[in-house]
């Protein structure tokens, strides 16, 4: 072992009449793994936030959304989309403003709600509610892929019907005043004026609703069959009519568009997931920057109190460094003396505040320990992801800022004049 080494290892030893600033250098290291120990851990728990968001937005978001004309053939282009490395799921898809008729679950007056987005799904092999089965009501799902009897009317008008089903947003049906088994009107809007036609319309009843904990959705969206759909909207210029594509990997889907884009054609509008809630997911990515810096300043202060702790000990040994000079010790090897003391304060500080976050994170993701109201957030409990690259990343700014507030102290040391501190002292 080199002798700065083994030097920097005695003056982190305290002496008597040294423990003062023995004391400020574990405050300094406790200050490091503070550091590091919040900073891993809002980490971890800023990434469960991304990934949650990521995974409750794609259950409702195709990957890739090649949108055609109304009246175009996509048999042909599904077909060649298949065949793309990486394509897990190619469907055709119908999305479009609708207006909802309903006369309530306890027999209350009906009223026509406007916004309601109906997506028409293939069920079984689409791939939009791949991933959000677990939002559903039991069955629901299923139940789209079938008609239903349901009796109306009241009295001797009366009779049983067969009907399709829909699925609706939780925050959409309580709007409605509906529940399983009730049934709705869909109304598709074809335009105003004198000589509008009049709307196409058509009932379903309610097969359950999905709670996302999305506002945006859950006031909003609405799905049925495919051909349910298509009989009730036809060609209309209003709808957007196309095919939907679930990928691998979410993140090679603007490669993919741009890949597909040609073979969709002049007239097709090919768009990815990463063009849709951009202004959200690049807030959420400065705020995961923003908690970043400040909790780093907790590291920087920790720094602080490292140059101060390095500073006294130079004035401490400045006998002993003089004299080590005047032993044929090279400037830069005392130098590396102080430097070695304040990566040992980083490494050490930074590996327990690491590891400590690691653990915390871990335990916060796999066991809930952390509760939210599930009525006010999107979640029940706080998530945490443990991604290498983070933890790597903190332990990295730590160390690299610890060395800095060494160089200083470092070069102080250096810049003693053995003949001066020999003579004086």
């Amino acid at each position: 072992m080199r002798f700065e080494f083994l030097i920097g290892l005695r003056y982190l030893r305290a002496r008597r009449k040294e423990r003062f600033v023995s004391l400020i250098a574990i405050i300094s290291l406790a200050g490091v793994m503070l550091g590091t120990f919040a900073l891993s851990v809002d980490l971890a728990v800023m990434s469960g936030f991304e990934a949650d968001l990521h995974a409750r937005l794609l259950a409702f978001t195709p990957h890739i959304t090649v949108q055609l004309p109304p009246a175009a053939s996509y048999d042909a282009l599904r077909a060649k989309l298949q065949t793309i490395p990486g394509v897990v799921a190619v469907a055709p898809y119908v999305s479009g403003q609708v207006l909802l008729a309903s006369s309530g679950s306890r027999g209350t007056a009906g009223y026509v709600k406007s916004g309601g987005l109906l997506r028409a799904v293939t069920v079984g092999r689409q791939s939009v509610l791949a991933h959000f089965s677990s939002m559903l009501s039991p069955g629901a799902l299923s139940a789209l892929a079938r008609l239903h009897s349901v009796s109306v009317g009241q009295g001797s008008q009366a009779r049983v019907v067969e009907l399709p089903a829909i699925i609706l947003g939780g925050e959409l049906g309580a709007d409605l005043d509906v529940d399983v088994g009730d049934v709705i009107t869909v109304i598709c809007p074809l335009g105003f004026g004198a000589t509008s036609e009049v709307p196409p319309l058509k009932r379903f009843v309610v097969a359950g609703f999905f709670h996302s904990g999305m506002a945006q959705y859950d006031s909003t969206l609405l799905f049925a069959n495919l051909a349910q759909v298509q009989a009730l909207v036809g060609n209309s210029p209003q709808f957007e009519h196309g095919l939907e594509l679930r990928i691998k990997d979410i993140f090679q889907a603007p490669a993919l568009a741009a890949r597909i884009a040609p073979l969709a054609g002049a007239g097709a509008t090919v768009s990815n997931w990463t063009q849709t809630d951009t202004g959200l997911f690049a807030g959420l990515k400065l705020e995961t920057f923003t908690h970043f810096v400040v909790l780093l300043l907790i590291v920087l202060v920790a720094a602080f109190n490292i140059v101060a702790t390095l500073v006294m000990v130079v004035m401490e040994r400045r006998k002993e460094i003089a004299i080590l000079r005047a032993m044929g010790a090279r400037a830069m090897a005392v130098g590396g003396i102080f430097v070695f003391e304040g990566a040992m304060l980083g490494v050490v500080g930074t590996t327990l505040g690491v590891g400590a976050g690691f653990v915390v994170s871990f335990l916060i993701g796999k066991y809930h320990l952390i509760h939210l109201p599930a009525d006010v957030f999107m979640v029940s409990a706080v998530p945490a992801r443990l991604e290498p690259r983070n933890f790597l990343l903190v332990a990295l700014a730590a160390v690299v800022l610890c060395l800095a507030a060494a160089l200083y102290p470092a070069w102080q040391a250096r810049s003693l004049s053995p003949v001066e501190v020999i003579r004086y002292e």
